[in-house]
């Protein structure tokens, strides 16, 4: 087996994971305001399916795990539900988060890969994605294949819309080529290693943006940031050079403003990658070589799963050109476990 092997191939497996996902049937029944929580990758998923959440209607909010341990009365008093993020159902601020937030009188929902992890036992409902887990310490499949799961509990339990019940069909159908294809171009824009990336999401798209810089982080240990889009025109602007690499993670309703500051990052350095929709680029001349098209119509908000593979891929190819292995990250383990309590 190769440097990064095991993670390569957990990328590649990602479609297949999502039907599996789809075949599931989970409902979303959380009563009143919902807080969701997770650690590192899944506090980003939090931010994610929070923001999803709203734009249903669903009233949520998200915050990481350490908020509830450490001040439960001000992060838990204006919600009545609880979900709960982990992929091993096993690191320590999960678990404390869960039975604290029992203790409040919350009803607790833990979403884990994980179906025998000691989650279960703090919790009032459980959804298991054993299918997810990727046995790797950096999660890929894991991420997106909850945040799949979510989203399709969401467009059957409480939106009843079966266009876009098409939509997470369609992005299924997509993946496979559009992965593939995704890692051709991030191999070729990786060739040269760059001395920075800045990743820049808003709105749905942010915790993705997130992600995609702790992977690139986990992986290489290189220097990864995430900004949104228009807040990277104030401070973060002056550090970058023609060594940088820029990923914007586009979409068609923020079309104008990102359009824009396209326009004036590529002013700063020629090392620019766009991820979005086919749509987003009409009438906007960008090189083929620094575009990733989404192929699959429907609106931006359920496209999460593909925007965050190309990020991904930059994650593996930075740490495989750089002599690092993705399988093996160096000081981190896949389930933290703290040796205090609460």
């Amino acid at each position: 087996m190769g440097v990064g092997s095991q993670v390569r191939d957990v990328i590649e497996s990602q479609g297949e994971t999502w039907q599996k996902v789809l075949q599931g049937t989970r409902r979303l029944d959380l009563p009143g305001s919902i807080l969701c929580v997770g650690s590192g990758t899944s506090y980003y998923l939090a931010m994610v399916m929070a923001h999803i959440g709203n734009a249903v209607g669903i009233p949520m909010q998200a915050a990481p795990s350490q908020d509830v341990v450490l001040e439960p009365d001000l992060t838990l008093r204006a919600h009545q539900s609880v979900i709960v993020l982990s992929r091993s159902g096993e690191t320590s601020e999960a678990n404390w988060t869960a039975a604290v937030s029992k203790k409040y009188g919350k009803t607790v929902l833990g979403i884990t890969c994980n179906e025998s992890s000691e989650l279960a036992e703090h919790v009032h409902h459980l959804w298991a994605i054993p299918e997810a887990h990727d046995h790797t310490v950096v999660m890929i499949r894991s991420f997106t294949s909850m945040l799949m799961a979510f989203q399709s509990a969401v467009v059957h339990s409480v939106m009843g819309d079966i266009n876009a019940d098409r939509v997470l069909e369609n992005i299924v159908s997509a993946a496979d080529e559009f992965i593939l294809q995704s890692r051709a171009k991030i191999a070729e824009l990786l060739r040269i290693p760059p001395r920075r990336t800045y990743i820049l999401g808003s709105g749905v798209r942010y915790g993705i943006a997130l992600e995609g810089a702790l992977k690139a982080l986990e992986m290489s240990n290189e220097n990864a940031y995430a900004y949104g889009p228009l807040e990277f025109r104030h401070g973060p602007w002056g550090s970058v050079t023609e060594e940088d690499l820029i990923v914007l993670l586009g979409q068609r309703s923020y079309t104008s403003h990102e359009q824009a500051l396209v326009n004036d990052l590529s002013q700063r350095t020629s090392q620019l990658l766009i991820i979005a929709h086919h749509k987003w680029f009409d009438e906007f001349s960008i090189a083929e070589e620094r575009r990733v098209e989404i192929p699959v119509a429907g609106n931006d908000m359920w496209f999460g799963p593909m925007a965050v593979i190309p990020l991904q891929w930059i994650g593996w190819h930075w740490a495989t050109n750089t002599q690092r292995n993705p399988d093996v990250p160096r000081a981190l383990e896949a389930a933290v476990n703290l040796d205090y309590g609460v």
